[in-house]
């Protein structure tokens, strides 16, 4: 009786447990006894923070009591057998789909993709671009120098009397020694310009000489 008297008095929490669950011990007054096969995973004054993952500790069909002073720890499945052997009907399955995770964002995925697609277009033009430039003829022109004047000094009737000067100033230069360059040059340079019906008669003399 004396022995019973001296006893810590052990209250815990939660009782019944499950397997593996932290239960808090509350001792009083005494010793404090042994928890084996509880591990203690924490002590604040006169509370213990007990954890068993003994095979001690695991349930049977039944609950499993375990003797720690002067309480027992009753530590029951956490399923029952009719759970066991009705289990589609007796838990809860997961049936909706997780939202999928992403290392880069889709919306940033696409504009890298749309930049690099952008890049190496530029890039290919790049390449491709003198290969083209060789196989496109430049476009050539196969009249005379005297033949380019002339047209220049016809489309020069229509304009102002500085475009007439430079023309016949140039079709002077492609005359060189002919004899109507020197008309050609003295028309351009005259005094009062040359007029539209003196620059279309000198053409169509120089043109029957040709």
């Amino acid at each position: 009786m004396k022995a019973l008297a001296l006893a810590a008095v052990v209250v815990l929490s939660p009782n019944p447990s499950h397997f593996g669950q932290l239960v808090t011990a509350r001792v009083t007054g005494g010793a404090v006894p042994s928890f084996a096969p509880f591990s203690v995973r924490g002590h604040h004054g006169s509370e213990y923070v007990l954890q068993c993952l003994d095979p001690k500790c695991v349930p049977g069909p039944g609950a499993r009591r375990i003797k720690i002073g002067t309480a027992t720890a009753v530590i029951v499945p956490r399923t029952t057998a009719a759970q066991v052997a009705h289990p589609l009907r007796s838990f809860r399955r997961q049936t909706n789909v997780p939202p999928p995770s992403y290392r880069i964002r889709p919306n940033l995925l696409r504009v890298l993709l749309f930049v690099a697609a952008a890049l190496l277009a530029a890039g290919a033009l790049l390449l491709v671009y003198p290969l083209v430039r060789r196989l496109i003829p430049e476009p050539v022109d196969e009249r005379t120098p005297l033949q380019r004047a002339l047209d220049l000094v016809r489309v020069s009737l229509g304009r102002g009397t500085e475009d007439r000067r430079r023309a016949l100033d140039l079709l002077g230069r492609a005359l060189d020694d002919d004899a109507r360059a020197s008309d050609a040059r003295e028309l351009a340079w005259s005094e009062r310009g040359p007029e539209p019906a003196s620059v279309a008669e000198l053409v169509d003399a120089v043109e029957k000489r040709t």
